[in-house]
């Protein structure tokens, strides 16, 4: 039974002020806003407002049972059916089998999914995640411990950032589910949306049903929007009794509210929720900085998407959760470069670019470079500015971002001698943002001034590059390599340094090692220089032997959904690019024994590209 102080709290009561408020907190935007006009002349940042998305909507109602229009065959009751079968993608659209959860027994895999990482910046590994979570399936055998597996499935879909995806999934749901993921789920993307008055009209009847923190402090938020300060000390009285104290953002917030402006802003947020964001909005407080690095995707792009009001300035802390966000897969690159755009600068600072991202870094020097690259037509001058931009982004560990961002502007760039020194990084860029033909176009280059003979002598710079990057591309494109030199794809290796040192020694190793994960194992000879001058053991952050036999047993044994599963928290939210080689090589090898040899290259690229290869 409820404490009468819960049952105060949660009646029901008028919500003008919720439905009022302007300060709306858009998530995700279902239309791509119009690309934005850069204003001539000296200016700061122009306005940017995305289109404001739908909110979360909840399972369908069955069709109830009636008559045929004949009227003579009368239509059965609905059979009760587990709702968590159902998916966006099949094995036409990309799904991973209705049968890959066969043979993993279902508590195995209730307790694994909240472990799958959402954050990762690896393209191959949202794509992977992305089919885990929508591929319409049989449930696995066993006894449930989760109030559905459809719930787990919407919690990391909305950990990721996927609402549009997770609206579609409850639509074709058969049945209503009764799950505290789906309500919270339900809830945060109304917050997160801007629909307070559409949220809090749902939260008492959840917290009746759910006396938890959460949806107390909802509801506190609440009941501060209706300026009813004694049901807000309540609830917070409430919550410091059960010993919540130590989200310090929300009672300082839940302060602010009832007279909004009023208490102290909020300077530090590392970790921040939904209901963090919808109360920052209301209080008229800014996002704090430390909010964007550790924040989930999600989050990430309702910061990124936050309509400005009557600001003429685009937060820094906006420009730079857009760059994560397009990182984790969350927002559109389109999006954001539509924010880069934004910012503006007088032609004196742009034609400073190169000058300003040597002494600084940051979203808004990316912003600039990103400008710099489109109005600068020399292509020397393009090349530089593109350059500079990448350079700043692997610091980041987001070269895929600036490379998606800027690919448009990479493919006006004519691979021409002249620009032989600029082959490697232009290279490397198209590969991260998956344009093959133009990575091979950079290449070719270098391997046709690598076969010219000048008054001068052969061209050493062409031919040092075409053996440096022709490994790589052999290991994204295999086909496209053995029709373009049977000779140089047996014999790659032989054309490297004999003996490389340090760092490089590294690279080849990682590079070698990741052929072999491949099935393209290279002879001892190539091995043979780096275990005769290299050392002989390194310091790594191995994964655990429990998580590396699971998954041997798992793709050994063909169990299509739990490999994928255990690959993507082999790799974790660090990805490829920063996982140990033995992670790297174990993922791969385990793709490929379920068949997904596209996804084990994928992965194998996004590693060498991580690693400077």
């Amino acid at each position: 039974m409820h404490s009468p102080l819960l049952v105060r709290l949660c009646a029901t009561a008028a919500l003008p002020l919720a439905l009022a408020l302007p300060l709306s907190l858009p998530a995700f935007a279902q239309e791509r806003p119009q690309p934005l006009v850069v204003p001539p002349g000296p200016a700061e940042v122009a306005p940017f407002d995305p289109a404001r998305p739908t909110p979360l909507q909840g399972p369908r109602q069955p069709v109830a049972p009636g008559r045929l229009p004949d009227g003579n065959i009368e239509v059965g009751q609905l059979r009760e059916i587990d709702p968590s079968v159902v998916g966006l993608l099949d094995d036409r659209t990309g799904g991973l089998g209705t049968s890959m959860w066969g043979g993993t027994p279902r508590p195995r895999v209730e307790m694994l999914l909240p472990r799958l990482p959402m954050g990762t910046f690896s393209p191959a590994m949202q794509d992977l995640s992305r089919r885990l979570l929508l591929t319409t399936t049989a449930v696995p055998a066993g006894q449930a411990i989760a109030p559905s597996l459809l719930g787990l499935r919407v919690e990391r879909l909305m950990a990721g950032g996927r609402i549009a995806e997770v609206n579609e999934l409850l639509r074709v749901a058969a049945v209503p589910v009764s799950d505290p993921a789906l309500s919270r789920a339900n809830v945060d993307a109304m917050l997160l949306a801007g629909d307070f008055g559409g949220a809090c009209a749902k939260v008492p009847a959840l917290m009746q049903a759910d006396p938890s923190p959460y949806w107390l402090k909802t509801l506190a938020f609440c009941r501060a929007l209706e300026r009813d300060a004694a049901a807000v000390t309540l609830a917070t009285t409430l919550l410091r009794d059960q010993g919540q104290v130590g989200d310090e953002p929300f009672f300082a917030l839940i302060a602010a509210l009832p007279a909004a402006g009023g208490a102290p802003a909020v300077t530090s947020l590392v970790d921040p929720t939904p209901l963090h964001l919808a109360m920052l909005r209301a209080a008229n407080q800014a996002v704090p900085a430390d909010a964007v690095k550790g924040a989930q995707p999600a989050i990430l792009r309702a910061i990124a998407t936050a309509p400005k009001g009557n600001a003429t300035v685009v937060p820094l802390e906006a420009i730079d959760a857009a760059e994560r966000a397009e990182a984790a897969g969350a927002l559109d690159t389109a999006t954001l470069a539509e924010i880069y755009l934004a910012v503006t600068y007088a032609d004196a600072q742009i034609e400073q670019a190169l000058d300003l991202a040597a002494r600084e870094q940051g979203p808004r020097v990316n912003a600039l470079l990103h400008q710099a690259a489109q109005v600068w037509n020399e292509p020397s001058r393009r090349a530089a500015a593109l350059q500079a931009a990448w350079k700043a982004a692997r610091a980041e560990g987001m070269l895929g971002t600036a490379a998606r961002v800027n690919l448009a502007t990479l493919r006006k760039v004519t691979p021409a001698p002249e620009l032989l020194g600029f082959a490697p990084d232009a290279m490397h860029a198209a590969l991260a943002a998956g344009d093959l033909e133009l990575a091979w176009s950079w290449l070719d280059l270098a391997v046709r001034q690598a076969s010219t003979i000048t008054p001068q002598g052969a061209n050493t710079q062409a031919i040092a590059l075409a053996a440096q990057l022709w490994p790589l591309l052999q290991l994204a494109d295999p086909d496209s390599a053995r029709q373009r030199s049977s000779s140089r794809n047996a014999n790659w290796w032989q054309e490297l340094p004999r003996s490389p040192e340090g760092a490089e020694a590294d690279k080849r190793a990682y590079l070698y090692t990741l052929f072999a994960a491949l099935g393209e194992p290279l002879p001892p000879a190539a091995w043979e220089p780096l275990l005769l001058g290299g050392p002989l053991a390194r310091t790594a952050l191995a994964p655990s032997a429990a998580l590396s036999n699971a998954l041997a047993d798992a793709a050994g044994n063909m169990r299509m959904g739990e490999t994928v599963l255990l690959t993507l928290m082999m790799l974790g939210d660090v990805g490829p690019e920063g996982a140990d080689a033995l992670a790297v090589t174990e993922a791969i090898r385990a793709l490929r024994a379920i068949g997904l040899d596209k996804e084990a290259r994928a992965i194998a690229v996004e590693a060498a590209l991580g690693h400077g290869i």
